[in-house]
């Protein structure tokens, strides 16, 4: 997540937008939808305790995998000098502080024990030594140019260390031994955005152009070859790169953040019309003037052989289903098309004619209360999430959807209260801080949408859901409830799905104007209810 990129979205918000209710493409046969959710407070930053208790929250509500950012800087020795410490052997996790496994080796063996999988997002910041001098400024200085070479070393310890046969000789889960296998990676997080990643942009003969897409090829290729010889490559793990944040700027200064789809252009060495860059524009970003496209393939694996691209297709306050038709470089939810055509395009430009899976590792909405300057209502929080969730169910290019945040971010105590510093953290949890709970955190285990809740005399609705909390490729039945303005729920139908992801459709005919629900009753016999969703019928 970022700070600084909410404002891009406010800058524009008087454009005049486009609604629709579908995700980019219709649904298709069944496949698995994972769903994710970050919380790196509760899951690597607190004490055991209460990393413990967030997982048993966390399966209870049906979450089947964690994403957890890998800092860089945070597992390597002397992370604030600029001399690499001597005779470090980078590669090898037990030249490493001991302690400093200690948070992810932690992770790693109690979302087993919880039966959740686990994301290891690896990523910047990183440690000074390893990175290039002469920063602009002191806030980018642990991720200015990193090196490719020093990254991939420490991709390659990390491989070693997760590939479940290593024994960890020292450290507060030596007796866990072998520590468990991790065999879901993901590179870097947000390279478009430079807080993440800089420079974004480079002055070069009198010109600028794109660097940070130049920069992330490098480490897409040094962190794909480490993962490949620890025994982590795409035919036994998931490798994912990408990452991206969904908006940036037009203006071009090192620390203005891209938008996706000219970074996405960059990294594949792609023009406008996603034809191979030639002559200056493909030395400008360290692409190949010449040779043959597929050179180019096989010069860059991860690119091309990547089990898919994460993207974070947030819009902060407005409903998933808007359109950003303002500018074609931004990638929304409802505009995911733009990105997937443009992978399409850019596989296709060096021969290679496969779709990428997209996964969605990053999404929200801050709520206000308690953001009183980004926020949505409670209730709109709960109707959004059912929502994007229900366009990623339309969408068969979508592997995953992602909540970021269990908990709301305490504010930032170095501004004064009620003011925008304060509130520039994030408020996208399904708890506030104080850990009283939003609507949403009953909502999200059974969401709800309905595309059309009209329905005219006679004609029936579409009513979609999922049952999150259901054992994944499990046959289940939900019941569709309907209630009029005075007395209780009824069921219209009892719907069977053997969707391995738990999702359910059904077509009702509504008797009257009132509420429709999905009710579901768990293998254990407890009882779940989705939100009331109003419908009329004319």
């Amino acid at each position: 997540m970022r700070v600084g990129v909410v404002l891009v979205v406010l800058g524009v918000i008087a454009v005049v937008l486009v609604l629709a209710l579908g995700g980019s493409s219709s649904k298709s046969a069944p496949r698995t939808v994972e769903s994710i959710f970050q919380d790196d407070q509760f899951l690597l930053y607190s004490p055991t305790p209460t990393v413990e208790k967030t997982l048993r929250t966390l399966r209870a509500l049906g979450v089947d995998r964690i994403r957890v950012t890998i800092l860089w800087s945070a597992i390597a020795p002397d992370s604030l000098s600029r001399v690499r410490p001597r005779h470090f052997e980078a590669t090898d996790p037990a030249a490493y502080p001991a302690a400093a496994w200690t948070n992810y080796d932690r992770v790693a063996v109690l979302a087993r024990a919880s039966g959740i999988a686990v994301d290891f997002n690896l990523t910047a910041p990183g440690p000074l030594w390893a990175m290039a001098r002469r920063a602009p400024s002191a806030k980018f200085v642990n991720h200015y140019r990193p090196s490719a070479t020093a990254f991939g070393q420490f991709v390659t310890a990390m491989g070693r260390r997760y590939s479940g046969t290593y024994a960890a000789a020292t450290g507060a889960y030596a007796g866990h031994n072998p520590l468990p296998r991790v065999s879901f990676w993901t590179i870097w997080n947000e390279p478009n955005q430079a807080g993440w990643l800089a420079p974004q942009w480079r002055a070069t003969a009198g010109t600028t152009v794109a660097d940070s897409p130049r920069l992330y090829r490098q480490y897409v290729d040094a962190a794909f070859s480490a993962l490949e010889r620890t025994g982590h490559a795409p035919s036994s793990d998931t490798v994912l790169i990408g990452e991206l944040a969904p908006e940036g700027v037009s203006t071009q200064r090192p620390q203005d953040p891209m938008r996706p789809m000219v970074f996405l252009r960059a990294l594949y060495c792609v023009d406008g019309s996603f034809r191979p860059l030639r002559g200056a524009p493909a030395a400008a970003l360290h692409c190949p003037q010449t040779g043959s496209p597929s050179a180019f393939a096989s010069a860059h694996p991860g690119l091309f052989q990547a089990s898919g691209f994460a993207h974070h297709p947030y819009f902060f306050f407005l409903p998933p289903s808007v359109h950003f038709p303002r500018d074609p470089n931004f990638v929304p939810l409802a505009d995911l098309s733009r990105l997937e055509n443009g992978l399409d395009r850019s596989l296709q430009a060096y021969g290679v004619h496969r779709q990428l899976p997209i996964w969605v590792t990053e999404y929200g909405y801050e709520t206000n209360p308690p953001n009183p300057f980004r926020g949505v209502s409670l209730q709109r929080q709960a109707r959004y999430l059912d929502q994007a969730q229900y366009m990623a169910w339309k969408d068969p290019r979508i592997s995953s959807f992602a909540q970021f945040l269990l908990v709301d971010s305490a504010p930032d105590r170095n501004y004064p209260p009620g003011t925008l510093g304060y509130w520039s953290t994030f408020q996208t949890g399904l708890l506030f801080l104080n850990g009283k709970a939003k609507p949403s955190l009953y909502t999200y285990p059974l969401p709800i949408f309905i595309p059309d809740p009209v329905a005219s005399a006679g004609s029936s609705v579409m009513v979609w859901g999922m049952l999150r909390l259901a054992p994944n490729n499990t046959t289940q039945r939900a019941l569709i409830q309907w209630r009029g303005s005075s007395g209780g729920f009824r069921t219209l139908t009892t719907v069977t799905t053997k969707d391995p992801n738990g999702f359910v459709t059904a077509n009702v005919k509504l008797p009257g104007t009132g509420s429709v629900r999905i009710a579901w009753i768990s293998p254990t016999r407890v009882p779940y209810w989705s939100r009331s969703v109003a419908v009329r019928s004319s």
